[in-house]
């Protein structure tokens, strides 16, 4: 059998049957700090008892097993039934909905949130931001590439603004063949066994762990 195209909705029910969810399956070391440490610094600087979180993209939902006891509420959803079924499990505080941004705003989302949340989520919440955002409200957002340029399109087409952008970038290694080749699979890169052989040193493979953050606000 052909294993499913990568990202393909066959491809994130494997991940959560065969992985426990939507996690990095390889191994790595890094030169430098972690490049997410930025959104998960944010995000815990704009947590508190009176907070209203909706998490676009949760997928098996650690962020949401992480801090939904810290918040007011914390509704979370994803497209994935399989990883909604983990996400249930693994943090039973949040209200999680199953949605994939697309058709009618289901009638959980409807609350007005005061934070927005998207870790490598979806960006196609944003046009929604106006219909769940309550005054003054945040969106946060974190991608694995340098710059995700429909981020600030589409901020801008709903008139949010901007109030800060982080991109970040670290050497890291994979310590073997396997894990570059699951790496390719997974960022859904083309991969080259033979530069391996080119590239690779005793430390492993070289390549960027990159991010890019941005918060942006209601006006």
């Amino acid at each position: 059998m052909t294993d499913p195209e990568p990202h393909s909705r066959g491809w994130y029910a494997l991940q959560a049957r065969e992985r426990g969810g939507y996690v990095h399956p390889w191994a790595r070391a890094l030169d430098g700090p972690e490049p997410e440490t930025t959104f998960t610094a944010l995000l815990e600087s704009l947590l508190g008892p009176a907070v209203r979180v909706l998490e676009a993209g949760c997928g098996h939902g650690p962020d949401a097993a992480r801090y939904a006891a810290q918040v007011a509420c914390w509704t979370a959803y994803d497209r994935q039934p399989e990883l909604l079924e983990l996400a249930v499990k693994n943090a039973p505080s949040a209200t999680v909905v199953h949605w994939d941004g697309k058709d009618d705003l289901p009638a959980e989302l409807e609350s007005p949130f005061d934070l927005i949340v998207s870790r490598r989520g979806p960006t196609s919440v944003i046009p929604h931001l106006p219909a769940v955002a309550a005054p003054g409200a945040r969106f946060l957002y974190v991608g694995p590439r340098l710059d995700v340029p429909q981020v600030g399109t589409r901020l801008a087409a709903i008139g949010w603004t901007v109030l800060g952008e982080w991109r970040e970038r670290v050497r890291g290694w994979l310590p073997t063949p396997e894990d570059y080749l699951l790496r390719c699979e997974f960022m859904n890169l083309a991969s080259d066994p033979s530069i391996w052989q080119r590239e690779a040193t005793a430390r492993g493979l070289p390549y960027f762990e990159e991010r890019y953050t941005v918060l942006a606000a209601a006006e």
